[in-house]
């Protein structure tokens, strides 16, 4: 019994573990221990949780570190206006009835966005041959996909992930879900590489991005704020590029989003760190030394984006708005001041959120003509 209870004293969980079967090998990356159990009929039992796994071949190499990665983001297929799937309707000579329809599926080029990682948006259908219960199907995905030359650290590669489901994010104004594909190494090709062509591996990581219970997947009547082509892609590459500097402003910025019951007093909390960490952020950028007050690293978002929505200012001046902000974002973060209505909390998180998606459209080069109309839509 004593030796039972000691036997898992310096252990910790293998980290990769490869498991073997007929079917082929798994490696499992990231594991951590959850303790064990003893019984006084002879047994033990040791239980560990691993986050991520990917179908590996039979030479056993370690994932942890990646050359490329696959995932598919809600959205981004009609954001980008890229789907491999074309169809054309002919009418009968009259012009009343429908006489002919053409289906054509056929994978577009890559649509390169640049960044650290050289990211890629690649097209891919999938098609049943034979009818189920007299229906032919087409399915299309938009992939998200970095390449490195060298074999980097995983999380380097999901980072530029994450920063795509963010942009969706806020291009909608609602949470976009994330998905992992597939991976690849180098080292793990079945057959000795000659073009381009590689074999990427299967994987599934539950903590991917970002998710939540109940979130809806983003369907093909939401409208996005603005759209790839309102964009300047070398902005966007730019964007991509300064993951250190973005980031977390966008991150917490989007958090509310996948929270539907959020309180609204944390609501505008997230939403006003959001935009604090995105002033600093435009002061790093910009080689200024950042405000020490909320005003001020409000004003440095506002000169960013040089124009004043609606949407978010309503019949208020800036300046006016901005105090207004910081008297509701102070009474749910300071005990000392009086908490605010919980209507006008609710509407000021969505005005800053609404600002920040403005902030990011101004960024990536949208004109902001294209802002206010969009905005005027509802989108």
């Amino acid at each position: 019994m004593v030796e039972a209870l000691g036997r898992n004293g310096t252990r910790t969980a293998p980290d990769p573990l490869f498991l073997r079967s007929s079917g082929g090998w798994l490696t499992l990356q990231d594991g951590v221990e959850l303790g064990s159990s003893v019984s006084t009929l002879g047994h033990s039992e040791q239980r560990l949780r691993y986050f991520r796994v990917v179908s590996t071949g039979a030479r056993g190499v370690d994932y942890s570190s990646v050359h490329g990665m696959s995932s598919t983001v809600d959205g981004l297929a009609t954001w980008t206006g890229r789907s491999p799937v074309t169809q054309q309707v002919l009418l009968d000579p009259a012009g009343q009835s429908v006489n002919e329809l053409f289906i054509r599926a056929r994978n577009l080029e890559p649509l390169p966005l640049g960044g650290p990682l050289s990211l890629k948006l690649t097209t891919s259908y999938t098609h049943s041959a034979r009818p189920k219960g007299g229906v032919y199907q087409i399915s299309t995905a938009l992939e998200v996909r970095t390449r490195s030359q060298e074999a980097v650290d995983w999380n380097v590669h999901s980072q530029a992930h994450r920063m795509i489901q963010d942009l969706m994010c806020l291009v909608y104004g609602k949470p976009a879900l994330s998905r992992l594909g597939t991976v690849m190494r180098e080292d793990d090709q079945e057959f000795e590489p000659r073009d381009e062509r590689r074999l990427w591996r299967d994987s599934y990581e539950p903590t991917f991005g970002r998710s939540a219970r109940g979130v809806e997947r983003l369907t093909d009547d939401d409208k996005p704020l603005f759209y790839f082509d309102d964009v300047d892609p070398e902005r966007v590459s730019a964007w991509l590029t300064a993951y250190d500097l973005w980031s977390r402003p966008t991150w917490i910025g989007v958090t509310p989003l996948f929270h539907a019951d959020l309180p609204v007093e944390s609501r505008l909390l997230q939403v006003a760190v959001a935009l604090e960490a995105l002033g600093a952020a435009i002061a790093e950028r910009d080689h200024k030394k950042p405000p020490k007050t909320f005003e001020g690293l409000l004003s440095l978002v506002w000169q960013s984006v040089a124009f004043a929505p609606k949407q978010v200012v309503g019949e208020f001046s800036i300046d006016e708005w901005g105090k207004r902000f910081n008297q509701a974002y102070k009474g749910v973060k300071h005990a000392d001041n009086s908490l605010p209505d919980p209507l006008d909390a609710f509407h000021r998180a969505q005005e800053g959120l609404t600002l920040i998606r403005c902030w990011l459209g101004i960024e990536l080069g949208v004109s902001s003509a294209t802002l206010n109309e969009n905005l005027t839509e509802g989108r």
